[in-house]
C-alpha cells in the first residue's frame, strides 16, 4: 500500500482546508508569517477566485482563508516545477487582495494578503534559504512601502534536518 503524501494536493488540502483540522491550518500559518501576522482563528474561505468576465482565467487556490483582523492568506503545495510559478504566485496575490474591495468602499478597507507557496522545487537559486519572504521595497534604499504584499516561499528540496 502507498503511503499518501500531503505534498499531494488532495492530501494537502484535506489536512490544512477544511473546518475540522482548522487549527493545524492555524499553526501553518503561524509558523510561516511574522509576529505581527499571526492569527488565533481563520475562516476558509472559498477557493475559487471569481471571474469577472466569461475569457477571464479562472483560478483555484488550494486553501484561501481569512484572519481574524481581516488579512488573507492563500496557501498553495507545489509539487512539479512549472515555469514562471513566480508569476503563478503573483497573480494568486493579486486575485486574493482586489477580491476584497468591494463597489464604493474606501481603499482604506483593504487588508494586509500573503501567499504562502510550499514547493517540492529549487525556484530561487539565488538563495540557499529554504523560506524566503518577499515584499515591495525602494530599488536603492530597501524603504517598504507596499506594505499589504508578502510572499513566502518555502523549498523543501532545501530543508535540511540539521
Amino acid at each position: 500500500m502507498e503511503k499518501i503524501t500531503p505534498k499531494v494536493d488532495i492530501a494537502f488540502k484535506k489536512i490544512f482546508g477544511v473546518e475540522e483540522n482548522k487549527d493545524l491550518l492555524i499553526d501553518l500559518i503561524n509558523a510561516t508569517v511574522a509576529p505581527e501576522d499571526q492569527v488565533v482563528e481563520v475562516t476558509i474561505l472559498n477557493p475559487y477566485n471569481p471571474k469577472s468576465f466569461s475569457n477571464d482565467k479562472l483560478s483555484i487556490l488550494d486553501i484561501k482563508a481569512v484572519g481574524q483582523t481581516g488579512k488573507r492568506f492563500n496557501i498553495e503545495i507545489q509539487i512539479t516545477d512549472e515555469s514562471d510559478y513566480d508569476k503563478r504566485a503573483l497573480y494568486y496575490w493579486a486575485k486574493l487582495y482586489t477580491e476584497q474591495l468591494k463597489v464604493s468602499q474606501n481603499y482604506a478597507t483593504l487588508n494586509k494578503a500573503i501567499g504562502i507557496h510550499i514547493l517540492n522545487f529549487i525556484s530561487i537559486t539565488d538563495s540557499k534559504k529554504y523560506h524566503n519572504v518577499f515584499h515591495i521595497t525602494e530599488k536603492e534604499s530597501g524603504l517598504p512601502y507596499f506594505t499589504d504584499l508578502e510572499l513566502h516561499t518555502i523549498e523543501l528540496s532545501k530543508f535540511s534536518k540539521d
